[in-house]
Protein backbone atom coordinates (compact mmCIF):
# COMPACT_ATOMS: atom_id res chain seq x y z
CA UNK A 1 0.00 0.00 0.00
CA UNK A 2 1.40 3.24 -1.03
CA UNK A 3 1.64 6.31 1.09
CA UNK A 4 -1.34 8.33 -0.95
CA UNK A 5 -3.53 5.53 -1.05
CA UNK A 6 -3.35 5.20 2.84
CA UNK A 7 -3.75 8.78 2.97
CA UNK A 8 -6.62 8.79 1.22
CA UNK A 9 -8.19 5.86 3.17
CA UNK A 10 -7.02 7.26 6.84
CA UNK A 11 -9.04 10.65 5.65
CA UNK A 12 -11.94 8.71 3.95
CA UNK A 13 -12.35 6.57 7.29
CA UNK A 14 -12.18 9.85 9.26
CA UNK A 15 -14.62 11.46 7.76
CA UNK A 16 -16.90 8.59 7.93
CA UNK A 17 -16.24 8.39 11.54
CA UNK A 18 -17.29 11.99 12.15
CA UNK A 19 -20.13 11.71 10.15
CA UNK A 20 -21.13 9.16 12.48
CA UNK A 21 -20.42 11.21 15.11
CA UNK A 22 -22.51 14.26 14.25
CA UNK A 23 -25.53 11.74 13.09
CA UNK A 24 -25.41 9.99 16.55
CA UNK A 25 -25.14 13.86 18.07
CA UNK A 26 -28.12 15.09 16.37
CA UNK A 27 -29.91 11.61 17.42
CA UNK A 28 -29.14 12.16 20.91
CA UNK A 29 -30.13 15.81 20.96
CA UNK A 30 -33.62 14.93 18.89
CA UNK A 31 -34.47 12.70 21.31
CA UNK A 32 -34.08 14.68 24.36
CA UNK A 33 -36.10 17.21 22.39
CA UNK A 34 -38.85 15.31 22.05
CA UNK A 35 -38.36 12.73 25.47
CA UNK A 36 -38.94 16.75 27.31
CA UNK A 37 -41.28 18.45 25.34
CA UNK A 38 -43.55 15.09 23.89
CA UNK A 39 -43.45 13.19 27.07
CA UNK A 40 -42.40 15.99 29.85
CA UNK A 41 -39.54 13.64 30.45
CA UNK A 42 -35.70 14.11 30.23
CA UNK A 43 -32.80 11.92 29.49
CA UNK A 44 -30.54 12.53 32.31
CA UNK A 45 -27.40 11.76 30.17
CA UNK A 46 -28.38 13.41 26.79
CA UNK A 47 -26.81 16.40 27.57
CA UNK A 48 -22.79 15.24 28.86
CA UNK A 49 -23.06 12.36 25.88
CA UNK A 50 -23.79 15.38 23.68
CA UNK A 51 -20.78 17.60 25.30
CA UNK A 52 -18.55 14.33 24.96
CA UNK A 53 -19.47 13.83 21.55
CA UNK A 54 -19.01 17.75 20.68
CA UNK A 55 -15.63 17.65 22.23
CA UNK A 56 -14.17 14.33 20.33
CA UNK A 57 -15.77 16.02 17.25
CA UNK A 58 -13.65 19.05 17.59
CA UNK A 59 -10.53 17.38 17.86
CA UNK A 60 -10.98 15.05 15.19
CA UNK A 61 -12.03 17.55 12.56
CA UNK A 62 -9.57 19.82 13.47
CA UNK A 63 -6.87 18.45 10.64
CA UNK A 64 -9.94 18.86 7.82
CA UNK A 65 -10.42 22.72 9.13
CA UNK A 66 -6.41 23.42 8.96
CA UNK A 67 -6.34 22.05 5.38
CA UNK A 68 -9.34 24.28 4.61
CA UNK A 69 -7.40 27.25 5.62
CA UNK A 70 -9.97 28.14 9.10
CA UNK A 71 -7.47 27.98 11.49
CA UNK A 72 -5.96 31.49 11.78
CA UNK A 73 -2.73 32.01 10.21
CA UNK A 74 -0.52 35.10 9.17
CA UNK A 75 0.26 35.02 5.65
CA UNK A 76 1.06 38.07 5.65
CA UNK A 77 4.91 38.17 5.79
CA UNK A 78 5.19 35.21 3.64
CA UNK A 79 3.26 36.45 0.80
CA UNK A 80 5.29 39.88 0.94
CA UNK A 81 8.97 38.78 1.33
CA UNK A 82 10.37 36.36 -2.24
CA UNK A 83 10.01 32.56 -2.98
CA UNK A 84 12.94 31.40 -0.39
CA UNK A 85 12.36 33.52 2.65
CA UNK A 86 8.77 33.11 2.17
CA UNK A 87 9.43 29.37 2.22
CA UNK A 88 11.84 29.42 5.23
CA UNK A 89 8.93 31.11 6.82
CA UNK A 90 6.36 28.59 6.15
CA UNK A 91 9.35 25.60 7.36
CA UNK A 92 9.45 27.62 10.98
CA UNK A 93 6.02 28.38 11.45
CA UNK A 94 5.19 24.99 10.75
CA UNK A 95 8.15 23.23 12.70
CA UNK A 96 6.98 25.49 15.60
CA UNK A 97 3.41 24.87 15.07
CA UNK A 98 4.31 21.40 15.23
CA UNK A 99 6.23 21.79 18.70
CA UNK A 100 3.08 23.35 19.75
CA UNK A 101 1.01 20.54 19.17
CA UNK A 102 3.25 18.33 20.41
CA UNK A 103 3.31 19.98 23.68
CA UNK A 104 -0.47 20.13 24.29
CA UNK A 105 -0.55 16.07 22.79
CA UNK A 106 1.73 15.64 25.69
CA UNK A 107 0.58 17.54 28.37
CA UNK A 108 -3.49 16.68 27.56
CA UNK A 109 -2.10 12.84 27.84
CA UNK A 110 -0.68 13.28 31.09
CA UNK A 111 -3.74 15.30 32.27
CA UNK A 112 -6.05 12.70 30.70
CA UNK A 113 -4.16 10.28 32.64
CA UNK A 114 -4.36 12.21 36.06
CA UNK A 115 -8.06 13.56 36.00
CA UNK A 116 -9.48 10.95 33.72
CA UNK A 117 -9.80 7.69 36.20
CA UNK A 118 -13.32 7.47 37.02
CA UNK A 119 -16.05 6.27 34.84
CA UNK A 120 -17.92 8.55 32.32
CA UNK A 121 -21.25 9.47 35.06
CA UNK A 122 -23.54 9.55 30.95
CA UNK A 123 -22.96 5.73 30.10
CA UNK A 124 -22.71 4.46 34.03
CA UNK A 125 -26.59 6.18 33.64
CA UNK A 126 -27.25 4.37 30.07
CA UNK A 127 -25.28 1.22 30.94
CA UNK A 128 -27.76 1.34 34.45
CA UNK A 129 -31.06 1.98 32.90
CA UNK A 130 -30.24 -1.28 30.40
CA UNK A 131 -28.41 -3.85 32.81
CA UNK A 132 -30.11 -2.56 35.88
CA UNK A 133 -27.72 -2.81 39.27
CA UNK A 134 -25.41 -5.78 37.38
CA UNK A 135 -24.58 -3.06 34.57
CA UNK A 136 -20.78 -3.46 33.15
CA UNK A 137 -18.26 -0.26 34.52
CA UNK A 138 -18.60 2.16 31.97
CA UNK A 139 -15.30 3.59 30.15
CA UNK A 140 -12.84 6.18 32.25
CA UNK A 141 -13.48 9.97 31.54
CA UNK A 142 -9.64 9.54 30.40
CA UNK A 143 -11.09 8.56 26.95
CA UNK A 144 -13.56 12.20 27.05
CA UNK A 145 -9.74 13.37 27.87
CA UNK A 146 -7.66 11.90 25.08
CA UNK A 147 -9.37 13.89 22.30
CA UNK A 148 -7.20 16.41 23.04
CA UNK A 149 -4.14 14.56 22.64
CA UNK A 150 -5.31 12.29 19.70
CA UNK A 151 -6.52 15.44 18.00
CA UNK A 152 -3.10 17.58 18.21
CA UNK A 153 -1.14 14.44 17.17
CA UNK A 154 -3.09 14.17 13.76
CA UNK A 155 -2.70 17.95 13.18
CA UNK A 156 0.75 17.51 14.10
CA UNK A 157 1.34 15.23 11.31
CA UNK A 158 -0.97 17.19 8.99
CA UNK A 159 1.65 19.85 9.42
CA UNK A 160 4.52 17.90 9.41
CA UNK A 161 3.30 17.18 5.82
CA UNK A 162 2.99 20.51 4.55
CA UNK A 163 6.85 21.20 6.18
CA UNK A 164 8.20 18.36 3.69
CA UNK A 165 5.94 19.95 0.83
CA UNK A 166 7.78 23.37 1.56
CA UNK A 167 10.72 21.78 1.60
CA UNK A 168 9.98 19.81 -1.75
CA UNK A 169 9.22 23.08 -3.11
CA UNK A 170 12.34 25.11 -1.93
CA UNK A 171 14.38 22.22 -3.63
CA UNK A 172 12.06 22.01 -6.94
CA UNK A 173 12.12 25.54 -7.24
CA UNK A 174 8.33 26.54 -6.34
CA UNK A 175 6.47 29.28 -4.22
CA UNK A 176 4.21 29.00 -1.92
CA UNK A 177 1.97 30.77 -3.96
CA UNK A 178 2.66 27.46 -6.81
CA UNK A 179 1.43 25.37 -4.25
CA UNK A 180 -1.17 26.59 -3.08
CA UNK A 181 -2.43 27.00 -6.53
CA UNK A 182 -2.40 23.25 -6.77
CA UNK A 183 -5.21 21.55 -5.40
CA UNK A 184 -4.58 19.68 -2.07
CA UNK A 185 -1.77 21.76 -1.15
CA UNK A 186 -0.88 23.15 2.13
CA UNK A 187 -3.28 25.80 3.18
CA UNK A 188 -1.23 28.79 3.32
Amino acid sequence: MTLSAFHHGFRTGLRALLVALMALLLTVMVAQVIMRYGFNSSLLWSEELCRYLLIWTSFLAMMFAYERGEIAALSILANAVPRVPALMLAILGGVLSVAMCAALAYFGYIYANLAGSQPIPALSFILEDLFGAGAPQAPRVFWVYFALPLGMTLLALRIVADIVLYARAWVNGQSLQDLAAHQGGPSL
